[in-house]
């Protein structure tokens, strides 16, 4: 995956929630090489890979992590992998 052209935020989507401290909004995430691909008439607008979801919201973090099943899902190539874990705060 390279950095900026696999992975759009649909910035008119976010919609804020929060719950127990945590922030989480509503996120559309499409591969942008099919997106390209649709602008310019060589995909069909119905083979755009396009994953929605509620996301946690980090404000201090300086990367995005996606499970595997969103990766695989809109086709994209992994960059860099690690273990993460989300400890909610009370």
């Amino acid at each position: 995956m390279k950095r900026g052209d696999m992975i759009n935020l649909d910035r008119n989507l976010i919609q804020a929630s929060k719950n127990k401290g945590a922030v989480r909004v509503k996120v559309k995430l499409t591969n942008a090489i099919d997106e390209e691909l649709v602008k310019r008439g060589l995909l069909n607008p119905n083979l755009l890979r396009v994953y929605e979801a509620e996301a946690l919201i980090d404000t201090g973090a300086v990367r995005t992590a996606i499970p595997v099943e969103v990766y695989e899902h809109l086709g994209l190539r992994i960059r860099s992998q690690e273990i993460v874990k989300y400890i909610e705060s009370s």
